[in-house]
């Protein structure tokens, strides 16, 4: 059922971003953002690849949640579309356009505060159409191993993590938001993505974080957090930031999201199960 609605919206005009790739390296990716009409949707395409090929941002089309969320056909695809995607969900903008020269959206600085700064200064524009916001009914839940997330009712959009680490410098984070524009902007946004040094080799070695740099990801050395942080506990906030950019491939909800240890594959796996509790709505 819906309990809620909102005007749907979009941008007032274009913007356009070129940036470094985290996995491919590719350091000359631009992104063009459009306005589009309303109960268009979120939809990339791919300007440099034969007939330019579009997809909608759905949870359907993830085709991999390896070290981050890919979207795509057998043919093609696009990576690392969390960051960008969590700045849609922040700042509600239900319908754009997003041309892309390349397979992955560009780094910026890890975080997704550069992509919600260019969506504030493009202006939001709010459509003639309403948008539903729907009501998670009874709980519903993923696990596996010992990473689990769970949505429960709640009368607004809450995120619970708990980020378990045995690490001396990060050690255990916990962080818990009630999820509005403001406190994402303030809050959430500026968190940056983030990896651990002992990981780097066997990484590249795989052809993943080949474009990563302190300009890009918190480094967390074998004693030390290399880089000045922008949260004490950054981390779980970054952690957060991901559930919001992959949540925004099912259809705006308001409910209590708790997770532990959780990441791109679960995160799919919850919003499959969202998607299938209120399928009667959408």
């Amino acid at each position: 059922m819906h309990i809620d609605s909102k005007r749907q919206q979009t941008i007032k005009q274009e913007i356009t971003y070129t940036g470094t790739g985290l996995h491919t390296g590719n350091q000359q990716i631009t992104i063009t953002c459009k306005p589009l009409t309303a109960n268009s949707g979120i939809r990339f395409k791919r300007t440099d690849l034969p007939s330019a090929p579009e997809i909608e941002a759905v949870v359907d089309n993830i085709v991999s949640t390896k070290r981050s969320t890919s979207l795509g056909t057998d043919q093609w695809q696009i990576s690392t579309v969390e960051h960008l995607l969590a700045a849609l969900n922040g700042l509600k903008i239900d319908n754009l356009l997003i041309e892309i020269d390349a397979g992955e959206v560009p780094i910026t600085d890890g975080s997704s505060l550069v992509f919600t700064e260019l969506l504030q200064k493009a202006g939001i524009k709010q459509q003639n159409k309403k948008c539903e916001i729907h009501a998670i009914e009874e709980a519903v839940w993923a696990r596996e191993g010992d990473t689990y997330l769970v949505a429960l009712p709640g009368p607004e959009l809450k995120i619970t993590y708990t980020f378990v680490s045995d690490h001396p410098a990060v050690g255990n984070q916990f962080g818990e938001f009630t999820i509005d524009e403001k406190t994402f902007i303030n809050q959430i946004a500026p968190s940056r993505t983030f990896g651990f040094a002992s990981e780097i080799e066997a990484l590249q070695e795989e052809g993943l974080a080949l474009g990563g740099s302190l300009d890009n990801a918190v480094l967390i050395g074998e004693e030390e957090i290399v880089n000045e942080l922008r949260f004490e506990d950054e981390i779980v906030r970054h952690k957060i930031l991901d559930i919001i950019g992959d949540l925004a491939l099912i259809k705006p909800f308001r409910g209590h999201i708790i997770a532990v240890r959780s990441g791109h594959a679960l995160n799919r796996r919850l919003a499959h199960k969202i998607k299938q509790q209120v399928m009667h709505c959408w």
